[in-house]
């Protein structure tokens, strides 16, 4: 059987989805609030925009950290989206 070889970037991937996963939780929003935003596409656009984010350090940091998790919507190219899921939640 042959092993199946990886794409370099498939780590990256899916240490971002979790990461967005995680922002999600910790701001506790619903993910099934955030997957049915415009049926979908503004979940699928929130985690391209996550994969594609030059602030993935700083957030990393911010979730590890002490601070307060609302702290990462100061700079999260998805904090509109994430905004707009928390109301929708309450």
């Amino acid at each position: 059987m042959r092993s199946v070889e990886r794409w370099p970037q498939t780590e990256l991937v899916w240490r971002q989805f979790a990461r967005l996963d995680i922002v999600l939780e910790r701001l506790e929003i619903d993910p099934m609030v955030a997957a049915r935003k415009s049926g979908g596409t503004a979940m699928a656009t929130a985690r391209n925009v996550c994969l594609a984010c030059i602030h993935q350090r700083e957030c990393s940091q911010r979730l590890q950290g002490e601070q307060q998790v609302f702290t990462i919507l100061e700079f999260c190219p998805n904090a509109e989206f994430l905004k707009e899921c928390t109301q929708s939640d309450e």
